[in-house]
């Protein structure tokens, strides 16, 4: 019944998140990592990363195309890799598994296993009690968490509805996620104030893909708390809540997959937005 999910979500509308620990089991995690595995085993390195350049022009084609593979990955499975571990003839200089920051934006459109976790029963039923009418899967990332941090931001800022309160997160930890190897923080209560920064599309023709409108405000890092979440853990992410990581200090890896969803009831996707849905992936229903 809807009455003993209320405290839970009634946490959620105040905070902007909800962590819900052990939603996926351990099994479940573990055929995410394998298939990854397999995915990444099998990977071919992109055109853009594997041409030697010498002048300016070459430079900017291989910009442009570094731009395009972006742009055009969210209907496909793309890899996108650490700064430094491609030599310039597209060769791994560390192990291969290690080169990779993450790996979007279609894998659960694309990938049976990614996708058969995206559409679970078990999402599907916390997408009715969220009250959610006519969810669609925008895009979804599978993050092996790099030794980098990860600045503030709200999600918002990137994939931008209006009206705004229509994104929602799922963040799936297929491994421990600690304070030490870079789990996430978010500041409560911060998905009330709309959004301060938006990334579109740069005009076709600019040095750059995409730009950014508005401004990042500083965030008092005091207002951020630590999220740690076991293995098979789902935290909700609203749209506009401010979250960020740290860096992982630690020797161990924080593997993570993360779809997000817009309830398309009465929503407009801005034409700006880096993504757009295709004529070969339009939106997929949550709902199955």
């Amino acid at each position: 019944s809807g009455e003993e999910q209320s405290p839970h979500l009634f946490q959620f509308h105040e905070d902007g998140f909800l962590v819900l620990e052990r939603f996926f089991s351990a099994e479940e995690c573990d055929s995410m990592r394998s298939q990854m595995r397999r995915i990444v085993a099998e990977m071919e390195v992109p055109p853009h990363c594997r041409t030697a350049f010498s002048t300016r022009e070459e430079e900017q084609l291989r910009a442009q195309g570094s731009s395009d593979y972006f742009l055009t990955s969210g209907d496909k499975i793309r890899f996108f890799f650490e700064k430094g571990v491609l030599d310039e003839k597209g060769n791994f200089l560390i192990p291969k598994e290690k080169s990779v920051s993450k790996v979007g934006h279609a894998l659960h459109a694309y990938d049976p296993v990614f996708k058969q976790i995206t559409h679970s029963p078990k999402v599907q039923e916390l997408g009715r009690k969220l009250g959610l009418e006519r969810p669609v899967v925008v895009q979804s990332m599978y993050i092996f968490k790099s030794p980098l941090a990860v600045t503030p931001h709200q999600d918002a800022t990137f994939l931008h509805t209006e009206p705004l309160g229509r994104i929602l997160g799922f963040w799936i930890a297929l491994e421990d996620a600690t304070q030490e190897n870079g789990c996430l923080w978010f500041i409560p209560g911060s998905h009330t104030n709309g959004i301060t920064r938006r990334m579109v599309r740069a005009a076709s023709g600019a040095s750059t893909c995409v730009e950014f409108v508005g401004s990042e405000p500083a965030y008092d890092d005091k207002q951020f708390i630590p999220l740690p979440i076991s293995k098979g853990g789902l935290i909700l992410i609203h749209g506009e809540v401010v979250h960020k990581s740290e860096l992982n200090s630690s020797e161990s890896s924080r593997h993570a997959f993360t779809f997000h969803v817009m309830e398309a009831k009465g929503t407009t996707w801005s034409k700006e937005n880096w993504l757009q849905p295709t004529p070969e992936l339009p939106f997929p229903s949550l709902y199955t």
